[in-house]
């Protein structure tokens, strides 16, 4: 059933971008923020068996190839034996090898948790010297653990299987065996480590491994998310659901337990903001009439028009209906847009695209929060033009959902609000949720009897949007008349709420209920997997699969699997919570209390005030078939006190600035200095580049995506800083005394640095460097900035290939790791290939996808083995890049200018980006009739004067 079209694309693309903020910086994701356990005690994890497994092999399958065992060794123990076993694989086992497919079974099933292991320096010194990785053919240690004393029958699988008996013997000395114990707890370690590195999804099965077996073990759990994370950060971390913060909930949980407080204290006191005031605006600024009826507290995403709102949604469906997937690439999807859509229950059609213009005057997003995954309280603002009209079309249509969705248990009834009537659509797992109120002529659906209530005041006066002086400020500075495509508004209360005891607190428990239930099914598969009986939750606890006090909640809930989905009796079905607003918060734990007390008190002594962020969009016609978005950002940041070290960093603005090389095609220019940390480095500037003048082959073998060293070797461009080395002063291996021609050179890294004339800059390519000299020169800045970065056309350059090459080598990477997940459930704990991806998806709410395009299919080998492997991927063997693979940026990215400034406490933001359309409207207006910052986009500036002289 298709779901109602009016702002569905614009979910997504909030969602990214607060994703990508939240791992780039705070800045974009403050921009762009739309960004008594009973019934599961016994439970069983319903399966899905029925995946079809192909016949026919892939190529790199064919060939059957025996594992090589070399030699192996195994101390028996308690609770616990270590064994190991060194073998190679086979040249033409590439596949096997790189998907992490190579398994060790036994016949008694008495092996567990095994882990192979390759040389770490080998991998190091070939990730630094640009060669090429491992090979199957390499030596391979495979570490696991066993029970009991007899000989141990082993078969290690590749594409064929080989066998050994392995005796088990007596340590000489107990100090032998715990050495070898912690040999295996390092290579168990590193190997999982290793695949957090090398995933894309969040790594939750990983966690849980280490942090199980570490305890039970007597040994030391790492933590790989260990940062040094204030307050601010950690509260925005838990604002934005960070992907790595249940993984850190996972590890805290089984490590040190659960809290036993009861929640038997009130609910502290809010945090208390200074007020942010507001001088020098006129008596009246002119507002939308829309925003009359936007509760302040409420983010604002305006399109202002019908039109304008189905431009982004042709923008998505030209681009495979999925804004990320414009720009990214990612290996699983999050439901976001759907769990919306269906929470809302409205039904689209060709009507509503044809027509709907006619009765709708404006259109919003609005809400308190973004939180998709789990029950956000957002909602969809109309403006009618003729309200009785829109009344009846869209009640008509909820009445028809239900009457046709009888069988889910649909109703709908009427909620009485001071005279006004909210009509509320449901169904008893808050799959849909719909609240539908008319004030005046403007109407909402949303999510949230709160919002509601709210949207339904501020209509009557109270506390709108439109009264707010920040709010007028903000449309002081980009009025009405500029006639803005996307107008998007980040309020002070809109900050404030997301920091009150009732948000803060139940995002806590949020957290920590998706987490249990993620931990209760992997502790499920654990305990099976070495035969342990009992698998209620006191039995789970006192095996070590489950931490202390797991069964204990503060709210007092408890959840349970109902038709394959789990349910919180609180808050409802996993991914459509009841919204935060609509869930009082009445009393705490003294923990909780204290947690929210800390972030307060940091917040009052270092931050204070929260400030508005605000960003238009407009669109213009540049060329045929191309779009160019401007956009205007006035960013805030938060907590300039505390984060002086940070601002400290940033140099003057640029007022003068190092020219351009002709071959540059990506250039980031920034001013610089020490700060802080590091006042001895003056101010200067750092200026890097991408060159549009060699097409540098890429292996295409997939890597781990953070071994940066390869990543720029590969890359066509240079770093470097005048009037001083400055941050280019780093590297201790190019510290040397320069040869006559100004070079130094680091034979470990292969990295070349010159210094000439002031300047010091670094590339992997001596020639690079050498046709460079004659052109570095410093010219007048056209305008002051801190920063800026030009793009390029990339897709019609010479780096086009190598732009393909990378991103398709990414994309296998990823997709490889997602097999690389299923066949972890399958060694850790023996869970069936045909079971491993409906386990994943239901524990991780997500859909596992081929980012190269492809699907995933089990094959089936001679030997009976069963393995995942994607349609899409090319030969492990002697992959080649795709005829005709375009990556999906430079499907539709024509260049981008962007420029950042800091003046005061604000960040302006200025910039556009050239889109490629199959078509673009006529009716656009050209880009030389631009009558915003002009002076960022040089020659639509010098036309202008022009006209104008």
């Amino acid at each position: 059933m298709k779901r109602m079209n009016i702002g569905d694309n614009v979910i997504s693309a909030m969602k990214y971008y607060s994703d990508l903020g939240l791992r780039g910086g705070l800045l974009l994701t403050g921009v762009v923020l739309f960004s008594a356990c009973v019934s599961f005690c016994n439970a069983q994890v319903p399966i899905q068996a029925d995946v079809p497994v192909q016949t026919e092999l892939p190529p790199d399958l064919v060939v059957r190839n025996q594992p090589l065992i070399l030699r192996g060794e195994a101390y028996g123990g308690v609770p616990y034996g270590i064994g190991k076993i060194t073998f190679r694989m086979r040249q033409g086992d590439q596949m096997i090898d790189r998907i992490g497919a190579a398994m060790l079974t036994d016949t008694e099933n008495r092996v567990l948790y095994p882990v192979i292991t390759k040389s770490a320096v080998k991998t190091f010194f070939q990730s630094i010297s640009g060669r090429r990785g491992s090979e199957p053919d390499d030596a391979h240690t495979l570490w696991f653990l066993f029970r009991g004393n007899a000989p141990l029958n082993l078969t290690i699988h590749g594409s064929d299987q080989a066998a050994t008996v392995l005796p088990v013997q007596t340590a000489s000395r107990q100090r032998q065996f715990d050495r070898t114990v912690e040999q295996w707890w390092r290579a168990f370690n590193r190997s999982i480590l290793d695949q957090i590195e090398e995933s894309d999804y969040p790594p939750m099965v990983e966690t849980y491994l280490m942090s199980m077996l570490g305890p039970r073990m007597g040994l030391k759990v790492s933590d790989p998310f260990k940062r040094n994370r204030d307050p601010l950060m950690q509260t925005f971390e838990l604002m934005f659901d960070v992907e790595t913060l249940r993984s850190e909930t996972i590890r805290n949980m089984m490590l040190y337990g659960v809290d036993l407080m009861p929640a038997d204290q009130p609910v502290p006191n809010p945090i208390q903001w200074t007020p942010v005031g507001v001088q020098g605006l006129p008596a009246e600024v002119k507002v939308e009439p829309i925003a009359s009826c936007v509760p302040e507290e409420c983010f604002y995403l305006r399109f202002g028009t019908w039109d304008n709102q189905l431009w982004l949604q042709s923008l998505m469906e030209e681009f495979g209906g999925d804004l990320s997937q414009m720009i990214q690439v990612r290996g699983f999807k999050y439901k976001i847009q759907s769990k919306f859509l269906n929470q809302l229950a409205i039904q689209s059609s060709e009507w509503d695209r044809l027509f709907g213009g006619n009765l709708i005057d404006d259109v919003a997003v609005i809400g308190t929060d973004t939180y998709f995954d789990n029950g956000s309280a957002v909602g969809v603002l109309l403006h009618a033009k003729a309200t009785e009209r829109l009344k009846t079309n869209l009640r008509s249509k909820r009445k028809k959902f239900v009457d046709a969705n009888q069988d889910i248990q649909a109703s709908l009834k009427k909620i009485d609000f001071g005279g006004d009537t909210i009509e509320f659509l449901s169904t008893p797992d808050n799959r849909y949720r719909s609240f539908y109120a008319v004030s005046g002529d403007c109407h909402l659906m949303t999510t949230s009897l709160v919002v509601a209530k709210r949207f339904l005041e501020a209509g009557r006066g109270i506390r709108s949007l439109a009264d707010s002086r920040e709010f007028q400020f903000a449309r002081f500075n980009m009025p009405l008349e500029r006639d803005d495509t996307v107008f998007i508004y980040l309020s002070t209360p809109f900050f404030q709420n997301l920091l009150t005891p009732q948000y803060q607190i139940e995002l806590k428990r949020r957290n920590r209920i998706v987490t249990d239930m993620m931990v209760f099914e992997l502790a499920h598969l654990a305990a099976t997997n070495e035969g342990h009986a009992d698998k209620s939750i006191e039995g789970l606890i006192a095996g070590g699969y489950l931490p202390r006090g797991f069964r204990h909640r503060a709210d007092g809930g408890s959840f349970e699997l109902i038709n394959n989905r789990w349910h919180d009796s609180v808050r409802g079905r996993r991914g459509f919570f009841a919204p935060i607003p609509d869930l009082p918060l009445e009393q705490v734990s003294r923990e909780e209390v204290a947690w929210f007390q800390s972030r307060a008190s940091f917040f009052s002594q270092s931050i204070r005030s929260l400030d508005p962020m605000f960003i238009a969009i407009k669109r213009y016609q540049h060329r045929d078939k191309v779009e160019r978005v401007v956009f205007d950002a006035r960013v805030a940041p938060f907590g300039e006190e505390k984060y002086g070290w940070l601002m400290s960093m940033l140099g003057p603005p640029l007022r003068r600035e190092v020219a351009a090389a002709p071959d540059d095609i990506v250039r980031l220019q920034a001013s610089m200095k020490g700060g802080n940390q590091n006042p001895e480095i003056a101010s200067h500037q750092i200026f890097a580049a991408v060159q549009d003048r060699v097409d540098p082959s890429v292996s295409l073998e997939p890597k781990s995506i953070m071994r940066m060293i390869q990543a720029l070797r590969e890359t066509p461009g240079y770093i470097g800083a005048w009037p001083s080395a400055g941050f280019t002063d780093w590297m201790p291996a190019l510290g040397g005394v320069p040869d006559q021609f100004g070079y130094t050179y680091s034979r470990i890294l292969k990295l070349w640095k010159l210094q000439w004339d002031g300047f010091s800059v670094l590339s992997f390519d001596r020639n690079r460097l050498e046709s460079l000299k004659g052109h570095l020169r410093i010219v007048d800045s056209e305008r002051p900035a801190h920063v800026r970065l030009t793009v390029g056309d990339l897709g019609n350059s010479k780096l086009r290939e190598w732009a393909n090459s990378i991103n398709y080598r990414r994309g296998w990477q990823t997709s490889v790791a997602n097999v690389q997940l299923l066949n972890l459930l399958t060694q850790q704990f023996r869970v069936a290939p045909e079971e491993a991806n409906s386990i994943v998806e239901r524990m991780l709410d997500v859909e596992l996808v081929c980012s190269l395009g492809g699907e995933y299919e089990l094959v089936q080998l001679p030997t009976g083995r069963k393995l995942w492997h994607s349609t899409a991927w090319p030969s492990f063997l002697s992959p080649q890049l795709p005829a005709g693979h375009v990556a999906p940026l430079l499907k539709w990215f024509r260049g981008l200018q962007l420029e950042v400034s800091k003046a005061d406490s604000q960040f302006s933001v200025h910039g556009f980006i050239d889109v490629e359309r199959s078509v673009v409207k006529k009716s656009l207006p050209s880009f030389d009739m631009f009558k915003g910052f002009q002076s960022l986009f040089g020659g639509a500036e010098k036309e202008n004067q022009k006209s104008k002289q």
